[in-house]
């Protein structure tokens, strides 16, 4: 994990966290409905050729209101501060360099951290347990026939709480958090269409891969994903196994 903290005349402009998994600013306006991705895509563009500021012009063309803007902003840069500031024998450089900034969305640090939530925290041995029941039921994942990768998802976040397998070619916790917007826009549908059910899962069939997700009946947000070989998968095998170890899964 690393990031970038942006100060502009002792205030904080920009905290950037890079992981896998993290959502980047324009993502969560997406996720929550705030603006629409073509919308997006035309305010990169136009920031591109001006070099304006992405949410000034946001707030400029009127689709984000300039109070919502700075809300939603300051919980963001905060959780990513939260994040940084968690890490444990982290390095720091500090890099003075003389640039131009024409927003106004800037805050102070202690507007930010004191923004965040402070997570309960675990009794360690607790959190151990959970972790090594989360490792080994990954574990058991893998040994479905065909299975490569697989891991937990938290689809609110993006963020993986556990993986194994994948390759350079693969890598499961960047699949897992593109397919939270699958999951997102499965729960939405049912919700507009009125079905007061829960997903079980779903499949996503490739050419040469089966991407199986199963949401977690007793952790709400929470879900596996497994990547599995088309040619040796058995889907019928893989789901009921999957099912059985989702009962064994204790978060």
């Amino acid at each position: 994990m690393s990031g970038r903290i942006f100060v502009v005349a002792r205030k904080v402009a920009w905290a950037v966290l890079n992981s896998p998994g993290a959502l980047n600013f324009s993502t969560v306006l997406i996720r929550d409905q705030v603006v629409s991705r073509e919308d997006v895509e035309q305010v990169v563009a136009e920031c591109r050729q001006n070099g304006g500021n992405f949410c000034e012009t946001l707030v400029t063309w009127g689709l984000v209101p300039r109070d919502t803007m700075r809300d939603m902003l300051r919980r963001h840069m905060s959780e990513q501060l939260e994040a940084l500031l968690s890490l444990t024998d982290a390095q720091a450089l500090f890099v003075p360099q003389p640039r131009t900034y024409s927003s106004q969305l800037t805050y102070g640090l202690d507007e930010l951290i004191s923004a965040a939530p402070k997570p309960s925290t675990p009794h360690p041995q607790v959190e151990s347990e959970v972790m090594a029941n989360v490792k080994q039921s990954l574990e058991e994942t893998l040994k479905i026939e065909g299975a490569f990768a697989a891991c937990l998802a938290d689809s609110k976040s993006g963020m993986c709480l556990g993986s194994v397998g994948g390759n350079a070619a693969f890598n499961i916790e960047t699949a897992a958090a593109a397919n939270t917007e699958v999951v997102r826009a499965k729960m939405k549908a049912m919700s507009l269409l009125g079905i007061k059910d829960r997903i079980e899962d779903i499949l996503i069939t490739l050419g040469e891969q089966y991407h199986l997700i199963r949401p977690l009946g007793s952790k709400d947000g929470l879900f596996l994903y497994v990547a599995l070989h088309r040619t040796s998968a058995n889907l019928a095998m893989a789901r009921f196994k999957l099912s059985d170890i989702e009962k064994s899964l204790q978060v």
